[in-house]
């Protein structure tokens, strides 16, 4: 059996936004893992620098899972909606 099914601006949302959050996602956890040192501490230049990168990078981590969590609901409510 094949699946075949047209690709809407819908879904084609859902793919920017899932992309979009994967996509952040990777970049802040990369950036962690760089700035961890040989004990798996992460360094900071100082302590404002650790307070605004940590809310930065948690606030970017709430904003990837919603984009992440609203570009599947969009896909499959829309694929649902179309059959």
């Amino acid at each position: 059996m094949i699946l075949a099914f047209n690709i809407t601006s819908v879904m084609m949302y859902g793919f920017v936004l899932l992309a979009t959050g994967i996509a952040i996602r990777f970049v802040v956890n990369r950036r962690r893992f760089n700035r961890r040192g040989i004990g798996g501490a992460q360094f900071y230049d100082s302590y404002w620098s650790s307070v605004l990168i940590s809310t930065l990078e948690g606030l970017s981590m709430l904003a990837s899972a919603g984009c992440i969590v609203v570009g599947l609901l969009l896909f499959f409510i829309e694929l649902f909606n179309s059959h």
